[in-house]
């Protein structure tokens, strides 16, 4: 016989936390009702504003004959004024992107590809340029504009991401949000795809043994990687924006600098320090991307682009000048 179930959700919703507490969906039963209490709940990072909603999303539709509450949450106005709740179903607090952000965080959006599609069909340009006006608005406010290089490290990191999603993922939408820490000054920033995922959209490339998931991470992360272009092509993509496969691969060079980088697809997932390389198990229906960047390093990581722009092909990225570089100087607080 069916009954309720209770499904107490963990007091801290960090990355780890939130990877174990998704995980633990698998191994419950069938139940008439499912109720997820918020009571011990209290801290979220962007990462787990997104990857909880969703999957608690894909965890209702693959249930349908189950009834669906949440309790104890009220508390929790920071996720619900992020857009949290709603992504879900919960009426408690704002739409996805209803919220007006601050210097300091960017509540879930949602972005639909079509649109994007469009908007550059209507302006005659790639969706490349429509993407970089996002990935500028997010992070001029996020850097609070105080200074060119680390807000286009952010700008790049973001639209290259996005680029993926629009470019290789076959998804209708994408959601994404971010916060700035300045205790830390790092800046977090999330985006989850509900695409065909890194293997599916890399086996299109003929060059590519892709066994597993894991492998196609792993492969997404390597210079010039893509299943789109690739050696051999008899018709390759042209112009200023056929730069395909270069964006996860410098993005997750950047983040090990004091931050992190994290992707997953499909049952596997791969955590990125300077330090550490860890795979990671878990579901994600499409495709996930954390990254934390450390704005304080802002030297290393102008040098970083700089040595990336004169070792990948022209276009890949506008780094700064040489003479630029020469002006910065080695340790600037900002």
């Amino acid at each position: 016989m069916l009954e309720n179930k209770i499904i107490r959700v963990p007091q801290h919703l960090y990355f780890e936390d939130t990877i174990n507490f998704v995980n633990s969906f698998s191994s419950i039963r069938e139940e008439k009702n499912y109720v997820f209490d918020f009571k011990e709940t209290s801290i979220f990072d962007p990462f787990s504003l997104l990857y909880v909603s969703h999957e608690l999303e894909v965890f209702k539709a693959e249930n349908p004959t189950s009834n669906f509450y949440a309790r104890n949450f009220s508390h929790l106005t920071y996720a619900a004024h992020m857009g949290f709740f709603k992504s879900f179903g919960l009426d408690f607090g704002k739409e996805p992107g209803e919220a007006v952000g601050s210097n300091s965080y960017w509540p879930i959006e949602v972005l639909y590809v079509n649109e994007i599609k469009e908007r550059a069909q209507d302006f005659m340009v790639n969706p490349g340029e429509v993407l970089e006006q996002y990935a500028e608005s997010i992070s001029l406010i996020l850097t609070q504009s105080k200074s060119k290089i680390v807000t286009d490290v952010l700008r790049y990191s973001m639209r290259e991401i996005f680029r993926n999603i629009v470019e290789h993922s076959e998804c209708e939408k994408f959601s994404f949000c971010a916060q700035y820490l300045p205790s830390q000054d790092k800046v977090h920033f999330a985006v989850l795809d509900r695409g065909i995922g890194l293997k599916k959209s890399l086996s299109n490339n003929p060059k590519l043994v892709l066994d597993d998931h894991l492998d196609a991470i792993e492969w997404s992360l390597q210079p010039g990687v893509s299943g789109k272009v690739y050696p051999g092509q008899k018709k390759k993509p042209k112009g200023e924006w056929a730069n395909s496969g270069y964006g996860l691969f410098m993005t997750s060079s950047i983040c090990r600098m004091g931050g992190s980088f994290f992707i997953s697809t499909g049952d596997k997932g791969l955590f990125i320090t300077e330090k550490q390389k860890r795979v990671m198990n878990l579901e994600t229906h499409g495709t996930a991307v954390y990254l934390s960047i450390n704005l304080n390093q802002i030297y290393e990581l102008s040098k970083m682009l700089y040595d990336f722009g004169r070792n990948v092909p022209k276009n890949v990225f506008m780094q700064p000048s040489k003479s630029t570089m020469d002006k910065i100087p080695k340790s600037l607080n900002i």
